[in-house]
């Protein structure tokens, strides 16, 4: 890494500048002094993965309150702010000494140095650029932390980390090609944000959402030499986003190339993607590989996808023929697969309804298992075995086929959850039912349920909170406030709104969710079309709500009514009229969780079913549901995005 910088350009008082720098004078001896041991990932640059002499880091060190209260970081008033360590080829020295305190202490670094004026919101841009000097290398924002360190404990060792996302091009020659590589090309990345807000505190970089979407042109490498042969390969440092929809994405221009190709990407911190071009023997004819190669930017070397974990990913000899798998995803990809008897299945290991890679899978696991009753089922009920190969989640259901609903999740070399997916068992699947006033067409049941008979537990299905893929579990009884039994250990918690907790953290319901974070409103984007978080099997999706959705012409109002529904009070819910006239529409009353303590509320009195729209104020907290007890029906704009509450899928 040389030490040339790309600057943030800031509009900083004298002031705060001289809080950024500020440093807690302590007299102690020399040998109280912080010494540090940073070690670089893996891969930081092409040819070597190692600091250079005169790189230069920034450390802040906080201490504890007490042995176990760790002090917030923050701008200034830390032990050190914002300290210099700058290498010289062999080790790292601080260019003010930093002495520790008497109990144990956090060490914060990142690197590249820049003035800072927000801990919490650090502005930071990628290049433009970055083929230019330089540029590459300030932009890769590397971060460590160094937790509950003491000075018995020796020098302080800091891992870093790759904060970013990476994307690497590489042009081959196909067989039939003739000529040489255009390695004269330039190669851009368009309609990606490059301004970004970094949190030192944990690493994480979030988009500028007021940032518009610019080009990269990236670095050039020239010609390497790979297993396959030789190409020209290309690279740039990528702000972590999201691409719900296909854009204009890489454009490649030489005298002998032009290409422009359009895809739909979501990058993630931390992952370095491949994308491959091979020239036909048409100069102008190009082939993409998408998605090819996916890696752990922060662990390359470690092996290739699938490898080095607890036996559950498959490999080359492990006996695995995917070939008799019935592939779940021949029709698309989703976030909830549906089987309705026992056998082995497999599907695209992708992030739920677009067909980009999850990342770098290392293990896969069964998360949790349920019957929707309750008895609690023994593991390997539904799902007695799991694996991941090829780029495909695998997985068998014992011989004796049993209805009910499992999760399955794959992980990284961290052991962090990459995505998870819901695997609905019944073997009734579901019916389509169409609507009165061309409402549309709907399933005959919720989400997760096993039954459409009125009085049938099976019936009542899961529960969501707006905006997350993965379903919660409702109640065991047609009345009361006892959760489904299930396997696995499920958590209430108020630690965050991000959609990357929720991703990482299925099995967590959270108390201040809100869904403000949600990208493209996480069930559907603005053109009504299918989300990235929609929850709903292949060709179906989480209906719009509001004055013109689903529910509303359905019923030919929104405001309160029982024309076109009758409650049943012997069996707690209401049955819809449809089209033809029968009131065969089942909708039990299945009550909600509560967006404040995860609890189950009104059971066997109230329903509620998701709509996939915000609501017309407040749109950061609200959105549209179906609500209903034994006096009405009635659309509400004003649910709280917390409440778990059922979906029912619309085709779409």
């Amino acid at each position: 890494m040389k030490a040339k910088y790309l600057y943030i350009v800031s509009a900083l008082t004298l002031g705060l500048v001289g809080c950024s720098q500020e440093y807690q004078n302590v007299e102690a001896p020399l040998n109280n002094s912080m010494t540090f041991n940073i070690v670089s990932p893996n891969a930081t640059r092409v040819s070597d993965g190692v600091f250079e002499a005169e790189d230069k880091v920034g450390v802040y060190v906080t201490d504890y309150a007490d042995n176990t209260t760790p002090m917030p970081l923050q701008i200034s008033g830390n032990r050190a702010n914002n300290q210099a360590l700058i290498f010289d080829g062999a080790s790292w020295a601080s260019e003010r000494t930093i002495y520790w305190g008497e109990g144990k202490s956090d060490v914060y670094a990142y690197y590249p140095y820049m003035e800072i004026e927000d801990v919490d919101e650090q502005p930071f841009s990628v290049a433009l650029d970055q083929d230019a000097d330089g540029a590459y290398e300030a932009s890769d924002l590397l971060w460590a932390k160094a937790e509950g360190v003491a000075q018995a404990d020796g020098a302080v060792s800091l891992a870093m980390n790759h904060a970013m996302s990476r994307l690497i091009v590489k042009i081959m020659a196909g067989e039939e090609y003739i000529g040489s590589l255009p390695k004269d090309a330039t190669v851009h990345l368009h309609s990606t944000v490059t301004d970004a807000h970094i949190s030192l505190a944990n690493g994480s970089v979030v988009k500028d959402p007021y940032s518009g979407a610019k080009s990269i042109k990236m670095r050039n490498l020239g010609i390497h030499t790979f297993a396959e042969g030789e190409a020209v390969v290309y690279e740039a440092i990528v702000v972590p986003q999201m691409l719900e929809t296909s854009v204009p994405l890489l454009e490649i221009n030489s005298k002998s190339v032009s290409y422009l190709l359009e895809d739909m990407f979501n990058f993630k911190p931390g992952v370095s993607y491949t994308y491959t071009a091979i020239l036909n023997t048409s100069t102008t004819a190009i082939k993409i590989d998408i998605g090819c190669e996916v890696e752990d930017w922060n662990n390359i070397g470690g092996g290739s996808e699938g490898e080095g974990g607890s036996g559950s990913e498959g490999g080359d000899d492990d006996g695995i023929d995917l070939s008799l798998y019935i592939d779940l995803s021949a029709e698309g990809t989703a976030n909830c697969y549906l089987i309705k008897a026992a056998g082995n299945y497999k599907f695209k290991a992708v992030i739920g309804n677009i067909d980009a890679s999850v990342g770098n899978v290392k293990k896969s696991e069964v998360l949790w298992e349920t019957f929707g009753n309750d008895v609690k089922p023994n593991v390997g009920d539904l799902i007695k075995e799991v694996g991941y190969k090829n780029g495909y989640v695998y997985f068998s259901t014992p011989e004796a086929f049993a209805n009910g609903n499992a999760s399955i999740a794959v992980r990284n070399s961290k052991d962090v959850i990459l995505w998870s997916w819901h695997i609905w068992c019944s073997e009734e699947g579901w019916i389509d039912q169409v609507y009165a006033n061309d409402a549309g067409t709907m399933m005959d049941r919720n989400l997760g349920a096993t039954s459409a008979t009125p009085g049938d537990i099976g019936a009542f299905g899961l529960m969501y909170q707006w905006g997350r893929k993965d379903p919660f579990m409702g109640t065991c009884a047609k009345s009361g406030t006892t959760f489904a039994a299930s396997t696995g250990v499920w958590d209430v918690s108020s630690s965050s709104n991000k959609m990357d907790f929720a991703e990482e953290n299925p099995m967590t319901f959270a108390t201040d969710w809100y869904g403000g974070s949600v990208p493209g409103n996480g069930w559907h984007t603005s053109e009504s079309v299918k989300g990235l978080y929609d929850p709903c099997p292949v060709g179906y999706r989480v209906p719009d709500g509001g004055e013109n959705g689903f529910w509303t012409t359905a019923l030919g109002t929104s405001s309160s009514t029982s024309t076109g529904t009758k409650w049943d009070s012997t069996n707690s819910g209401r049955h819809w009229t449809l089209a033809d006239g029968t009131t065969a529409a089942w909708y039990p009353a299945v009550g909600y969780r509560s967006s404040t303590s995860g609890s189950l509320n009104n059971v066997g009195v109230y329903g509620y079913c998701w709509s996939a729209s915000p609501g017309p104020s407040n749109t950061n907290y609200y959105a549209c549901h179906l609500s209903f007890d034994k006096h009405y029906s009635e659309i509400l704009n004003n649910g709280s995005r917390g409440y778990g509450c059922s979906v029912r899928c619309v085709r779409e």
